[in-house]
């Protein structure tokens, strides 16, 4: 598949210099970015990094990843979101810098790869694409999803740049062998890079009929610092046996996948998602006639081993799931995210027609831009409209407060962790703020709920984040009144154990999406069975 190209071409596939559009391309995707996470209110796994990041020492991190984790990931993203808060203080813009970075790693990382395949407009349009897909939330989400998407770019880029060289190669070699430790060490889920790496050059050994001996080396030495992961593995797996979605991983994962990499469908109706579904049957059928029908002519630079690479990649999320039903029995879809680097480039090879020319390139390439800006002022909206309900809910009435002051403790209990964290930081009142208090009980969770999370992370944070945390079953035996935020979600099982403890409930008005109560347990109550 690979076409004789002059050296001057070669010499300019080869330099290391983006264009000024590449350039503009990066500064527009940190722009919208940077807006969306400005607008972005922190959520709840988010703090939990914050939580943990935001220690005093390094040590202490560790020490809390090792012992008593709240954010189930390796040390990777810790480590740089550590280095970040210490630098820029504790707050959303240090947390969710190094996922920021990660993206545009992953940018420019598509940039090279597609420039050595084809051309710098080609190239352009591969970076940028993703931009306008809903993996661009995790470049503003404190959460390791957008380094690994830079982690994956820097694999690939890494990898091809040893594989076309017989020489002078020592360091993409080195970067590739960084690049896939430093994967396996983001999160656990990195391991599937492997499976397009280890695919690829599999078959580039049997199409050269022997082993690049120095691409294998850095491979395994990449593979083997999966060691350092495993200590963070053992302390997460307690998590395991009552995980939240833990069960039976259906095949309509492999789908959501791929339709949560275009759209937050979500919020969305249900007519919205049908609609969203066949636009992605449509998409992928024009995906892969038109880059079929490039490959065959054969105007692209593009080895077989390398195109070996992005099917696999691009098929991700099938491997995603057959990992999770064999092995882990639980998936999230932002855990095979790294097959937009592969839809990107295919999609460039199919739009190449479009991208070779210099006038149509000017016309698509601004087209892409146009759809970046507008896409991103719609989300940057839809998440002002979000944070101003959120904070307008947590604005409580005097009764409420008075309730809460007045009550022998003097807090204000929820049992939902998720709306515990965000309001606990984010509550504008700083007398309802610090009076916030988090109920926890296995026994009420794994009875109504089926699983222990909560209540695991809950026990967790007691040992350093210095909150109020107090256990259901020692609450129910303290005399009075005590006000709770009730809400009435998946995540909430306050309700069933209100009922079944018979308790005395006062309703106090709207609090936080949820109801204000005042509640009187009666002297015989046996809410722990």
């Amino acid at each position: 598949m690979i076409s004789s190209q002059n050296s001057s071409v070669e010499s300019s596939r080869e330099s290391l210099a983006l264009p000024w559009t590449a350039i503009a391309s990066l500064i527009l995707t940190a722009v919208i970015s940077l807006l969306w996470s400005h607008h972005k209110l922190m959520s709840q796994d988010e703090f939990f990094v914050l939580q943990t990041d935001s220690v005093p020492s390094y040590a202490q991190l560790i020490h809390i990843q090792r012992s008593y984790p709240i954010s189930l990931d390796p040390l990777v993203y810790h480590t740089l979101a550590h280095v970040a808060i210490s630098v820029f203080g504790a707050g959303a813009f240090a947390l969710r810098l190094p996922s920021l970075l990660g993206y545009l790693l992953m940018q420019i990382c598509v940039f090279y790869f597609v420039r050595r395949i084809a051309n710098e407009s080609a190239a352009i349009f591969a970076m940028a694409f993703p931009a306008m897909t809903a993996t661009l939330f995790y470049s503003a989400e404190g959460r390791p999803y957008g380094l690994l998407l830079g982690f994956y770019g820097l694999a690939m880029v890494s990898w091809q740049a040893a594989t076309r060289r017989q020489s002078q190669r020592t360091a993409s070699l080195i970067l590739l062998a960084l690049a896939v430790a430093l994967t396996l060490n983001t999160h656990y889920f990195g391991v599937l890079l492997l499976l397009p790496l280890c695919a690829a050059e599999l078959f580039r050994t049997i199409e050269r009929r022997r082993l690049d001996l120095p691409v294998a080396a850095a491979i395994i030495l990449g593979m083997a610092c999966i060691a350092f992961a495993l200590p963070f593995e053992k302390s997460a797996a307690e998590f395991r046996k009552n995980y939240y979605n833990a069960g039976d991983v259906g095949y309509h994962a492999i789908t959501q996948a791929y339709r949560s990499l275009f759209l937050d469908y979500t919020h969305a109706s249900l007519s919205i998602q049908h609609f969203a579904a066949i636009g992605l049957i449509v998409f992928a059928a024009l995906l892969v006639f038109g880059s079929v029908r490039q490959l065959r002519n054969k105007d692209l630079q593009l080895p077989t081993a390398e195109l070996v690479f992005l099917i696999v990649l691009a098929a991700l999320p099938f491997f995603g799931f057959l990992l999770a039903f064999f092995v882990t029995h639980s998936i999230e879809v932002r855990y095979v995210l790294g097959a937009i680097l592969a839809l990107s480039i295919l999609l460039t090879i199919a739009l190449f027609p479009l991208l070779r020319r210099t006038n149509t390139a000017i016309l698509t390439l601004s087209a892409l831009a146009i759809a970046i800006i507008v896409t991103g002022a719609i989300r940057i909206h839809a998440e002002q409209a979000k944070t101003r309900d959120f904070m307008a809910s947590l604005t409580l009435s005097p009764q409420i407060k008075a309730a809460i002051l007045s009550s022998p403790s003097g807090l204000l209990y929820l049992q939902e962790m998720g709306t515990f964290e965000v309001a606990s930081y984010y509550e504008p009142d700083p007398d309802i703020r610090s009076h916030m208090a988090l109920i926890y009980s296995s026994n009420q969770e794994l009875l109504w709920s089926r699983r222990d999370t909560e209540s695991l992370t809950a026990q967790h944070m007691r040992h350093f984040t210095g909150f109020p945390i107090i256990s259901w079953e020692q609450l129910t035996n303290e005399p009075g009144e005590h006000v709770f935020v009730l809400l009435h979600s998946g995540w909430n099982w306050t309700d069933q154990a209100l009922a079944a403890a018979r308790a005395d409930i006062t309703p106090l008005g709207p609090a936080m999406g949820g109801d204000a109560a005042s509640l009187r347990f009666s002297s015989n109550s046996q809410t722990s069975k």
